[in-house]
């Protein structure tokens, strides 16, 4: 009798543990799933941008917009490509630069470069893009304001103007 009734404590405090432990583990899990319901908002990952180039006094556009491509990598690198208006492949290379994380949880910044060519692919220069970014509140669009700078071969500025951009996360 007595040993009927140790086993019945014991299976019912083993019953109890391993509910316990199965409660826990479901509640650790609801919470990790909600954790990654709700990922950072961060400027890391890729995105499609609209490229304006502005006046630096006026704003006024300097010609039409056009599509580009933004990837910022975790550790804080970042490639960029886009071809303006009347501009070839040919004639650049794709933008590689830094990005970092500013004062506010939605301000960035990045600078990126990459080199031109000419039409016979000689090598005539680069090109330097210095920006400060805003992250919307949803964390899935961007705006952008660009100082940039033409240099020639030999690192020279040779012209400046400015740039906006407004960015689309891509998934």
């Amino acid at each position: 009798m007595k040993i009927k009734l140790i086993r019945t404590t014991i299976s019912s405090l083993l019953f109890a543990c391993a509910l316990v432990g199965l409660v826990t583990a479901m509640a650790l899990g609801t919470s990790n799933v909600a954790s990654a319901q709700a990922p950072e908002r961060t400027i890391q990952g890729a995105w499609r941008t609209m490229i304006t180039g502005v006046n630096c006094q006026t704003g006024d556009p300097l010609g039409p917009p056009f599509a580009g491509l933004f990837t910022f990598n975790k550790g804080g690198t970042m490639s960029e490509y886009g071809i303006g208006p009347g501009s070839s492949p040919a004639l650049r290379s794709p933008g590689h630069g830094v990005w970092q994380h500013e004062q506010g949880w939605q301000d960035y910044s990045y600078t990126f470069t990459y080199y031109r060519y000419n039409s016979s692919g000689v090598f005539i220069g680069s090109q330097k893009v210095r920006s400060i970014l805003e992250l919307g509140a949803s964390g899935d669009e961007f705006t952008t304001h660009s100082a940039v700078e033409i240099l020639d071969a030999n690192g020279n500025v040779i012209g400046t103007f400015c740039a906006i951009v407004a960015g689309t996360r891509f998934e």
